[in-house]
């Protein structure tokens, strides 16, 4: 190899390059379990707080000010436990949508220690739309493929998988 080029990985985007948002989060007492560390429950939990600080910031919380009419549901959610994260360590939760179909999306997230940049968790959710008054699953509104699209940019892969 010749010291012109680097080698293949440093010249491969890193992964922490597609997240666009992070909410900073430090965790509390009643997070953690017998042993200490955060658990598995506990990670569903920070999961939902990056997804809907993350909605709240693309202002798909509130709309005009009331609840909208309809919300991503959670269908499925998968979790790699990577490293331990314990009572007060400071974590940076990262969050974006990876995919957006017509009534779903997979919602895919990073989450490190500040601190010793260990990486305890990588996940991802796929989140259903659905509309409130009936329960029932409803294509995306376009205000929400608009604000997605706009903050996601090329990174975002539309339509089915």
């Amino acid at each position: 190899m010749s010291e012109e080029s680097p080698p293949e990985r440093e010249k491969a985007p890193r992964i922490e390059s597609l997240f666009k948002f992070t909410h900073g989060h430090r965790v509390r007492y009643d997070e953690v379990d017998a042993q200490g560390i955060v658990g598995n429950a506990s990670w569903l939990n920070l999961l939902q707080l990056g997804r809907i600080e993350y909605l709240r910031y693309l202002g798909l919380m509130m709309e005009g000010g009331t609840r909208a009419p309809v919300q991503a549901v959670v269908r499925r959610t998968v979790i790699d436990y990577l490293a331990p994260a314990r009572f007060d360590d400071p974590l940076a939760i990262r969050v974006r949508t990876a995919q957006m179909g017509n009534r779903s999306a997979r919602i895919e997230y990073l989450v490190d220690n500040v601190e010793t940049e260990l990486r305890p968790v990588v996940a991802e959710t796929v989140v259903v739309c659905v509309e409130l008054a009936t329960m029932r699953s409803f294509p995306w509104p376009e205000v929400w493929r608009e604000r997605i699209r706009e903050f996601e940019g090329d990174d975002l892969q539309v339509g089915q998988r």
